[in-house]
């Protein structure tokens, strides 16, 4: 067989076992993952296109959901859910939209992106010691 038709066949056979080892690597997350629990821990969350700010600071314990509009027309319906397992407080982040549902975790300060949707959560306890510490220090 010429190398001219061994190509297409050598990308094809690359994509098939690239999709098998993502395939196992999911599963074999799925199964080491911890279970987890339902968690009250309090956060604050803001949504942002790089565009523009679509939410900013909402406050929720517990569970969190909310659709944004992007400029494109897209709608991503959001959902956080506070959880807990053996190591501490998660995030459980849905992303749900035309292109499909993005599933996820994120510590308790952190920050993921979806093409241009930006979600970003910090320990709401974090924040408000450190207003009090800061306005402590300027007493």
């Amino acid at each position: 067989m010429s190398i001219v038709h061994r190509a297409p066949l050598l990308v094809i056979a690359s994509f098939a076992a690239g999709a098998a080892c993502t395939v196992a690597g999911l599963t074999l997350a799925d199964a080491n993952r911890p279970s987890l629990t339902a968690s009250d821990h309090a956060y604050s969350v803001s949504l942002d296109e790089v565009k523009r700010n679509l939410v900013f600071a909402d406050t929720f314990a517990g569970s969190y959901s909310h659709a944004v509009t992007m400029s494109d027309g897209t709608v991503h319906q959001i959902t956080l859910r506070s959880v807990k397992d053996g190591g501490g407080e998660l995030v459980e982040l849905t992303d749900q939209s035309a292109n499909g549902t993005a599933h996820s975790f994120m510590g308790p300060n952190g920050t993921t992106t979806d093409g241009q949707l930006m979600i970003s959560v910090k320990d709401y306890a974090a924040i408000q010691a450190a207003m009090h510490a800061h306005a402590a220090q300027r007493n």
